[in-house]
């Protein structure tokens, strides 16, 4: 990798380190005032784990997430406008069938989601983890619209958009996706967090319009949301269930392929 590259791959990198650090920092802090304000009321802790935990827990992750994001903004929002001036030229606006593959990116998008959600075991009884009806509504804006925002501003607005001016489509994808991996806490998370982040980069890239990765990892947090706060994991682990979202993501993904070797498109 010449030094150029590697220039490129700190510019692009800075950004995710500094949100990170930042992110860490506020989350400890503001687990450290609620335990300190706790012990200090005396507070009922069982009511405190069946009703409020969830709650304190989204908000802390909301905050944290939203004071991270304050610095990095500006940049964030320049880097997708820069993008956005190119979008007439994007490969997708080339294809008569337009309308297909938009139609089938969140189909199969969901589908995949929701196929490695069964297969890594999220949706399992012995790891399902289920928010309290008062957190639903909460957990919906913060894991639903807020984080995602966030999260693709910072991987595919900047980073991505960065990694672009020196790295192929593919290794753009491939190292953002990392990084989005990377800020995920556990394996399977990460595992998950790496694959998605690979359909959103590449929709990224084949749209060249922020609003098609972010309503994905929307729509996808939302759709995991719902189906842990209505317990259907035991109704999703179905063969039949776990058959059709495998089958719909590789005919969607399968359909897109094809098109993007029909048109020797280069990652």
């Amino acid at each position: 990798m010449n030094r150029e590259r590697l220039e490129i791959g700190w510019y692009a990198v800075r950004p995710f380190l500094f949100y990170m650090v930042l992110f860490i920092t506020v989350r400890a802090i503001l687990y450290r005032l609620l335990e300190s304000a706790l012990l200090t009321a005396s507070a009922d802790m069982t009511l405190y784990y069946e009703v409020w935990s969830d709650l304190a827990d989204i908000l802390i992750i909301g905050v944290s997430s939203a004071a991270a994001a304050i610095p990095i903004f500006k940049e964030g929002r320049r880097e997708i406008m820069l993008t956005r001036r190119r979008s007439s030229r994007s490969w997708i606006e080339k294809r008569k069938d337009k309308d297909i593959l938009i139609g089938l990116l969140p189909f199969g998008t969901i589908c995949l989601c929701a196929f490695l959600n069964l297969l890594l075991g999220k949706w399992s009884q012995d790891v399902s983890v289920t928010l309290s009806p008062y957190a639903v509504p909460l957990g919906a804006a913060v894991y639903g619209i807020l984080t995602p925002f966030i999260e693709e501003l910072l991987f595919r607005g900047i980073v991505w958009h960065r990694l672009r001016r020196g790295f192929t489509p593919l290794e753009s994808a491939l190292l953002s996706s990392l990084l989005f991996a990377a800020a995920h806490e556990n394996v399977p998370q990460a595992v998950y967090g790496f694959v998605m982040g690979m359909v959103f980069a590449l929709s990224y890239e084949l749209t060249l319009r922020f609003e098609n990765p972010f309503l994905l990892h929307s729509t996808c947090n939302l759709c995991v949301l719902a189906a842990s706060a209505a317990r259907w994991g035991r109704t999703l682990r179905s063969p039949a269930w776990i058959i059709f979202f495998a089958l719909g993501s590789a005919a969607a993904f399968g359909y897109w392929g094809h098109r993007l070797r029909e048109t020797k498109f280069k990652l």
